[in-house]
């Protein structure tokens, strides 16, 4: 930024001149026409004051920032989703919802041959397919679990273009 020079007008106005303008001939807003003195006579002059400095016209954000911005906006937003759905909605089978002391005291009372009988189906596993309630809360589950899992994929999707887009933008500039 070279310094500007203030030429002084017979109206009285001091018009703004830089020294590139040295030997020329301007016009003051009144009208009347000024020589623009000599580099060597200009830095007789008094000096303008400086000019504020304008914010840069560009934009502050590109389109590529904005898609790294949302990805990642629609990752947290998955992963903070998928932990309250975990934590909160994850359902629990009604046979894992008996206490250890409730389950003794059932097993107390049965008799021989009912214990036989539950010892018999307990070695096969628990059979929760029958627990229709339990099946509509995991079929819930997994709804949410998958648009969680969507959630996550778009935003993988928005960071990944803007970086491949961000990537190739960084080629152009090194070819030049």
């Amino acid at each position: 930024m070279s310094v500007k020079y203030l030429l002084p007008c017979r109206c009285g106005q001091q018009v703004v001149v830089e020294p590139r303008r040295a030997g020329e001939t301007i016009v003051c807003s009144c009208g009347e026409s000024l020589q623009v003195p000599t580099m060597l006579e200009m830095a007789a002059l008094e000096p303008a004051p400086p000019e504020p400095v304008a914010p840069s016209s560009g934009p502050a954000w590109n389109w590529r920032q904005g898609m790294l911005l949302l990805g990642g906006f629609f990752v947290l937003a998955a992963i903070v989703i998928g932990a309250v759905v975990y934590h909160w909605d994850r359902p629990i089978p009604q046979a894992d919802q008996i206490s250890p002391e409730q389950f003794r005291a059932m097993a107390g009372k049965l008799t021989p041959t009912q214990t036989w009988a539950v010892w018999e189906s307990m070695k096969q596993g628990l059979d929760r397919r029958t627990d229709i309630q339990y099946e509509i809360l995991l079929a819930h589950y997994h709804g949410l679990l998958s648009i969680d899992a969507v959630l996550a994929l778009i935003g993988i999707a928005l960071i990944a273009v803007g970086i491949w887009k961000t990537g190739r933008q960084g080629d152009r500039e090194t070819r030049r």
